[in-house]
């Protein structure tokens, strides 16, 4: 039996070990996504704190005067306080502004160059292709989805071939070959639990059989995504609120959310929408939302991630753990650091078996 695993291990593990050191060198980048434009341009993004924030509205009113004709569409409030505001200009454009001063820091048109740098390895993580609309992403797609499969076959079946050595050990003064077949028994015992996690939460994303799945499982159903946002009833002569009223009427609606964004109504019938980040919600996506008129003040809609289907918000958990999200920082680093070690695996068992091929 132990022969049988030994070579089910090995040849699963030929197969899939380039896609698993793509995966792994992808991966241990794209779990900084979020942090890397913010540490490559740091004089745009941080800001130099104060005891507290300016009015949303003075934030607003600074960046339409200083790009007029341009208006504020849209802000990104950030969970980190020591980040800008970033308003989101009819024009397209973005603009940075300090919440405590009111400090334009910036603008910018487009993503940046570490933000398509990221974008491309995060397509090739997902699909070995760095535009989603090439003919080869769904064939690329389908391999990924595969070799994360391999790996959730290879964590088990290779703690059955470690329990009969047990070495958790690193011999450093042996031969390359002792080296590196120690490495490959002490990084797998672990960093297994890890690597098991990361390719069972990437194929429930890859696959499309995954969320199918979790919905049989819950006896849920996906959210309705098709339903128009309610609109704002116009009134003669009425003067509409300001974005902090809105944001202080959406906090009222649902006390236990903080503000993620705010769409402005830029068109008469328009209605503001408040993203709410409830604590629930352990990615950076919110899908939270509290739709305002923009005369009366009026709560038209709240859309709250904790009514959701049992189905979707076990999805977006799962999403959480693969990315690293679900507690920020610290699993961003270990989720890196295990992809990294996933990238020695498929190392050292490529030479394991080229020595052993070689004898």
């Amino acid at each position: 039996m132990r022969n049988v695993i030994l070579k089910v291990h090995l040849y699963l593990g030929l197969t899939a070990a380039i896609f698993l050191v793509i995966l792994g060198l992808t991966g241990a980048i794209i779990a900084f996504e979020g942090d890397a434009d913010h540490w490559m341009h740091p004089s745009l993004w941080y800001a130099k704190g104060g005891p507290r924030t300016l009015p949303e509205a003075n934030l607003i009113r600074a960046a339409q005067e200083k790009f007029a004709p341009a208006r504020v569409a849209g802000v990104q409030i950030p969970r980190n306080k020591s980040l800008v505001h970033v308003m989101q200009m009819s024009d397209r454009a973005s603009v940075y502004v300090n919440p405590y001063d009111g400090l334009i820091q910036g603008r910018t048109t487009g993503p940046s160059g570490t933000e398509r740098t990221l974008a491309f390895i995060h397509q090739v993580h997902l699909r070995l292709a760095g535009d989603p609309r090439s003919s080869f992403s769904p064939i690329g797609k389908t391999i990924i989805s595969y070799a994360g499969l391999l790996l959730v076959i290879l964590v088990p079946t290779g703690f059955v071939l470690w329990w009969r050595t047990r070495r958790a050990s690193v011999n450093w003064s042996g031969s390359w070959f002792r080296i590196c077949f120690d490495a490959h028994h002490a990084i797998g015992l672990y960093s297994m639990l890890f690597l098991f996690v990361a390719g069972a939460t990437g194929v429930l994303i890859g696959f499309d059989w995954g969320e199918k799945t979790i919905y049989a499982m819950t006896n849920s159903h996906p959210p309705d995504f098709r339903t128009k946002p309610p609109q704002s009833i116009p009134k003669t002569g009425a003067t509409p609120i300001d974005a902090d009223r809105a944001m202080e009427i959406a906090r009222g609606a649902m006390p236990e959310a903080t503000v993620a964004a705010v769409q402005l109504p830029l068109g008469p019938k328009a209605a503001y929408n408040v993203q709410m980040r409830v604590p629930e919600e352990s990615s950076e996506a919110v899908h939270s939302t509290v739709t305002i008129d923009q005369y009366s003040g009026q709560v038209l809609k709240i859309k709250n991630f904790k009514t959701d289907s049992q189905g979707y918000r076990w999805i977006r958990f799962n999403r959480s753990i693969h990315t690293g999200d679900v507690l920020g920082t610290p699993t961003h680093i270990l989720m890196s650091l295990s992809s990294l070690l996933l990238v020695a695996m498929a190392v050292t068992g490529i030479v394991i078996w080229w020595k052993k091929l070689a004898v």
